[in-house]
């Protein structure tokens, strides 16, 4: 069997090919319904328990590829900033461990220990698993989130280890977009 017929096989065999796209469908979906639907109206029906509905929106938000930023800036409008940054940091985080089970996923399925050898030496030698990374990659606009979470999955990073990494690496951006929307509210 050729190398190019064995990747379209495992890919059509693996769960992570489905899952990937069954997000995409809910990513526009929830693209759809956000532009259809005010955030605030639902905090106002549900009150506190409208979190129970927001916060797993927000982490299927942010495993699409379309930003969940704005999740994070409603929830710092609905609920201030101490709050919103909590509920937007723990969306992400959430996300980026189910991101990372997903490159573990695909580590099985794609045989990616023994596919190793094929990739340049210079990138072999990248340190994924390094602390610094697995915070820093975050901090990378829109694509840092996937990459920081769906890649160290792949390349095998210890679960404990990229846990309290990616723990670190969603503070700031959830600071910072709560922030955002506090500050809305307080200046219109």
């Amino acid at each position: 069997m050729t190398a190019l017929r064995r990747f379209w096989t495992r890919l059509l065999r693996s769960p992570v090919s489905y899952a990937i796209l069954v997000l995409c469908f809910v990513g526009m979906w929830l693209v759809q319904w956000m532009s259809e639907n005010e955030l605030k109206q639902i905090r106002d029906v549900y009150g506190m328990g409208a979190i129970g509905i927001l916060l797993p929106m927000h982490v299927a938000m942010a495993l699409t590829p379309f930003p969940s930023d704005l999740f994070s800036i409603a929830n710092g409008a609905l609920y201030g900033v101490t709050v919103g940054t909590l509920l937007s940091w723990l969306g992400w985080w959430i996300a980026a461990l189910l991101q990372f089970g997903l490159g573990r996923r695909a580590r099985k399925d794609f045989e990616l220990e023994q596919e190793t050898e094929h990739i340049p030496n210079w990138l072999r030698s990248f340190p994924i698993d390094h602390p610094l990374y697995l915070i820093c990659i975050r901090q990378v606009p829109w694509l840092g989130m996937h990459i920081g979470s769906f890649i160290p999955g792949a390349a095998g990073v210890r679960w404990k280890r990229f846990a309290w990494c990616s723990a670190i690496g969603t503070f700031p951006g959830s600071l910072l977009m709560a922030a955002i929307g506090a500050g809305i509210v307080h200046w219109s």
